[in-house]
């Protein structure tokens, strides 16, 4: 059996403890490792490579989002789920762009934190509970105040956005542009998400049509 191989970051130690006495009673995987901080984690996980990372959002110095962006750079296929006590909308987006692969609450039950685990080692994304409702009012919210840009000119997209507006156009799926940009599939998802925000549509051809319009 492989092991699934899970790193923790969390500034709590008792809080810590519990993770991994809970994780090791699992058959299928291991703690490999522990950080206090977001400057810990980046000076362990340099040497390590973990399929999945456990990470609190709220930590002193660097925090959770601005840790995981650093991360995903070196290691672009790593697992990040975040674990919070917040459910707040903008840690929750933040989360999203950046590509992290799902964001669950502190005082989910231990089955939901395994089985979230266990989800996002096998590609998946695990968004639930109160985490699931705030993203569903986020996008009804900004669905109810669409209105479409005068002109594609008004829409403000970054060089890599610009790459993966072109290479979807030229009929590339995600794993494709991914493997091209030297970038995780949830990156290039996290990327598409954003493009389609600026320009306030549901879908990547939307985007086209008002490209080539």
């Amino acid at each position: 059996m492989n092991m699934i191989k899970v790193f923790l970051v969390d500034d709590h130690e008792i809080f810590r403890n519990g993770l991994k006495q809970l994780i090791s009673s699992e058959a299928d995987m291991e703690v490999v490792g522990e950080a206090v901080s977001g400057e810990d984690a980046l000076q362990k996980l340099a040497m390590l490579h973990p399929d999945v990372v456990i990470m609190d959002i709220r930590m002193p110095g660097l925090n959770g989002v601005e840790t995981s962006k650093i991360l995903l750079k070196q290691q672009p296929d790593l697992s990040i789920l975040f674990f919070s006590l917040f459910n707040d909308p903008n840690y929750v987006a933040s989360a999203l762009e950046l590509g992290a692969s799902g964001y669950i609450l502190k005082d989910t039950s231990n089955k939901i934190f395994l089985n979230a685990i266990r989800a996002v080692h096998n590609g998946q994304y695990y968004f639930i509970g109160e985490v699931s409702d705030v993203l569903v009012r986020t996008y009804h919210a900004a669905k109810k105040q669409i209105t479409l840009p005068a002109s594609t000119t008004d829409v403000s997209l970054s060089k890599r956005e610009k790459e993966i507006v072109q290479l979807v156009s030229d009929g590339m799926a995600n794993k494709e542009i991914a493997l091209k940009l030297e970038l995780s599939i949830r990156t290039i998802e996290a990327h598409r998400f954003n493009i389609m925000r600026k320009y306030k549509v549901n879908t990547m051809d939307d985007v086209i049509n008002k490209l080539e319009h």
